[in-house]
């Protein structure tokens, strides 16, 4: 549809009056000075077209009929009694300030649904379950449609009389969760403030900040809004049948995490808006707020600070004494930016040695009790005395507690909420039992004492690790989380240490563990007084990324784990998703995840024990796609798969080379314990019989999964399988009583 000639004219004043397009820089206000600074540009458009947008526009049969249309460097929308939100495409992360110019017509106030009113801006946000902002179904340019993302909003209101919104507003949505209303941080004291609302014809600059909690609303240079963690707030809460209450609330982190990335939108209703110079600049942490430092001592006053950016001079430092007795480095502060590029600390096991008991399992090397870190480029290295660095004669290591901590440690723990650990470098060594896999123990019923050492733990809530790398020659985790929630782990390489399980028997000295037990398992007490198997795998480290009971929400991307006893091992986790991954060389088990795990383009071996694991009964509608990728060189009697459960899917695609030597079987349903499971399945593999016969639960059932197989390997359906669907290029097998 065309405008109407008096639309068009004073289009046509505008952009005469306004005719510079040159894009005003976004500026540092308020509670920003002093922490952060504008950044490089990292988004923009001059609206040539509208490729990096998504228009959704009320559907209405009304006339006069919308448009949106990108022409001569300006968005044109025009909606009158509808509205729209126009998205860009490309998700945005925090710490970045997003600013535009915006001009507001008045038009022809015989056009019936059309005035100056409305600057709003939806930014970080997200739809809840996972789904698209950009699904026009479920968001239909309605407002009430957005009610239930998850992100900030602000808008202003119109500014000539009698217009219907004259409010101007910051929220944190969502506003509604599964349908209902619910409590959501809101500000309005600005309503109806003259100095805040629209000034149609005029251009306006808008600029949107967000920087991890801190939120700014800034209209042509003035703040309108702002608000940091500990600030005094408000909520808007519902009412049934009655006007929403409005009630004080603090702004803080345990009720109002902030919102780490997502997609910005602009939202109008029953106006028409012309837009330019839209840009996106990353913010970094303020100059004025760095701080050089030359030495550890240096570094760990510094790290009690917040609000800094600090950065360590290049270099190695061997740390052989404790800040504290129990800490090489105490990171006590918040909202810090660490940058440690380039810095290598060297950390002698004798240095470990001095760590003082705690109450807590785990001692940390580094603790970081601060919310709000990231830490960047840190390589750790644990070294031996005389540069001894491959432990050959585990008899004789074990014998020697100088080559291994006093206790339990991990070498890196962040306790803190919002912790990201970028581009660091860990080797890890220093442990006891070590050499022997889980055959002794590895915690209650362990028949040794244990001195394990970890790598990295995390603890809190929305932590990241970026681009890290482990090496594992310790008894311990590489990564690891008890508790927290929406955890991201992408871009990491963790590798372990193996040893053939015959060498065990060439343990001869009177104090090496295999002779001490006989050559004998001792854990768990179900195989105890079997014999060390021979030609298999010992795993010499425990599990690659693992989480434990309490953690929620973790995603992994684009990860690679090699020789460890589990690769990605997420079941006890609340939910996961495992993204683009390669798992090889595990012992015990590539992969696990928990009831509607979803894994995606993910891959792996079965070298020296099963790829893929589903632990319980229980788990149910996970959804896997798996490729088995073969193995250059394989030990072991161990299954590819062992599945339980239902209700999940499953597809196994063949990699490059694969054949189906030896042939591993894929066993769903097995009246067996998972340590029992062989390429003999349904018998007991040699020396467990006696064991299985009274170790032999009647409950690992498999029903109404579904299963594509499409690799040459063996399908098992045993005893324990029901009703499931099976599709296959291997032979398969049936031994369900009730099929």
């Amino acid at each position: 549809m065309k405008f109407p000639s008096i639309c068009r004219l004073a289009i046509a004043v505008l952009v005469f009056q306004a005719s510079s397009s040159h894009a005003a820089e976004p500026q540092v206000l308020g509670k920003a000075l002093h922490r952060f600074e504008i950044g490089s540009l990292i988004a923009q458009d001059n609206f040539a077209n509208l490729d990096q947008w998504m228009v959704q526009v009320e559907d209405k049969a009304s006339e006069p009929q919308p448009r949106v249309e990108a022409r001569d460097g300006w968005l044109d929308c025009y909606l009158p009694s509808r509205g729209a939100t126009i998205w860009f495409k490309e998700k945005l992360p925090t710490r970045t300030t997003i600013s535009y110019e915006v001009v507001c017509p008045e038009g022809d106030r015989a056009v019936k649904g059309l005035s100056a009113r409305d600057i709003n801006n939806f930014w970080l946000a997200n739809d809840p379950a996972g789904g698209s902002l950009f699904d026009s179904a479920a968001y239909t340019g309605k407002f009430a449609s957005y009610d239930k993302i998850t992100g900030y909003y602000a808008s202003t209101g119109g500014g000539r009389a009698g217009d219907a919104n004259r409010t101007i507003r910051l929220r944190r949505y969502p506003r509604e969760i599964e349908g209902q209303r619910t409590n959501h941080l809101f500000l309005n004291n600005r309503d109806e403030d003259r100095a805040h609302l629209i000034r149609p014809n005029e251009v306006m600059t808008v600029q949107l900040v967000a920087y991890d909690d801190l939120l700014q609303y800034i209209v042509d240079g003035k703040v309108v809004y702002e608000l940091e963690y500990g600030d005094q707030g408000q909520i808007e809460s519902p009412s049934a049948g009655e006007e929403a209450r409005v009630l004080p609330a603090i702004y803080s982190e345990d009720r109002f995490p902030f919102y780490r990335e997502g997609y910005f939108g602009f939202r109008m209703v029953g106006t028409h808006h012309r837009y330019r110079n839209f840009r996106v600049h990353e913010l970094t942490p303020a100059s004025s707020g760095t701080l050089t430092v030359q030495s550890v001592e240096e570094l760990r006053q510094a790290v009690k600070q917040s609000h800094r950016h600090i950065r360590m001079a290049p270099g190695t430092h061997v740390i052989t004494e404790l800040e504290n007795g129990t800490n090489a480095i105490h990171f006590t502060g918040s909202h810090n930016e660490i940058d440690l590029t380039g810095v290598k600390f060297e950390v002698p096991v004798s240095t470990l040695r001095k760590m003082e008991k705690q109450r807590r399992s785990d001692q940390a090397v580094f603790q970081l009790d601060g919310d709000h870190l990231t830490l960047l480029g840190l390589e750790i290295e644990n070294t031996y005395p005389s540069g001894k660095s491959e432990i050959t004669d585990f008899g004789s290591y074990n014998q020697h507690p100088e080559l291994h901590p006093n206790r339990q440690i991990v070498t890196l723990r962040a306790n803190g909420d919002d912790t990201t650990l970028r581009g660091l470098r860990l080797t890890v060594r220093g442990s006891s039992p070590y050499g022997y896999g889980n055959m002794y123990g590895i915690g209650g019923g362990a028949v040794v004492r244990l001195k394990k050492h970890s790598g990295i733990l995390a603890k809190g809530d929305r932590a990241v690790i970026d681009d890290c790398r482990v090496k594992m020659e310790a008894f311990g985790h590489a990564i690891f989380f008890q508790g927290g929630d929406d955890i991201l782990v992408q871009n990491c390489h963790v590798e372990g240490e193996l040893r053939p399980s015959n060498d065990l028997y060439e343990e001869k000295g009177e104090g090496d563990f295999a002779r001490h037990f006989n050559y004998q398992l001792q854990w768990p007490k179900e195989v105890r007084g079997v014999p060390i198997p021979r030609d298999h795998m010992i795993n010499l480290s425990e599990d690659g990324i693992r989480a434990y009971p309490g953690t929620k929400h973790v995603t992994v991307k684009n990860c690679r784990v090699d020789k460890m006893r589990a690769g990605v091992k997420l079941y006890l986790a609340r939910s996961a998703e495992v993204t683009d991954c390669v798992v090889t060389d595990c012992v015990v088990q590539g992969y696990s995840l928990p009831s509607r795990g979803k894994m995606v383009r993910c891959a792996g071996n079965a070298a020296y024990g099963p790829l893929l694991y589903i632990h319980s009964d229980f788990h149910n509608n996970q959804h896997i796609d798996l490729t088995v990728l073969p193995a250059t060189k394989s030990l072991g009697d161990h299954p590819l798969v062992a599945l339980k459960g239902s209700k999940n899917h499953i597809h196994l695609h063949a990699g490059q080379g694969l054949s189906a030597t030896p042939p591993r079987p894929i066993i769903l349903g097995y009246k067996m314990r998972f340590d029992f499971l062989s390429t003999d399945y349904p018998a007991a593999p040699r020396d467990f019989a006696d064991h299985f016969a009274k170790y032999a639960p009647d409950h690992y059932r498999a029903e109404g999964n579904t299963l594509i197989n499409d690799t040459p390997f063996p399908v098992i359906l045993g005893e324990q399988a029901r009703k499931n669907t099976v599709k296959s290029r291997g032979p398969v097998t049936n031994l369900a009583k009730n099929p």
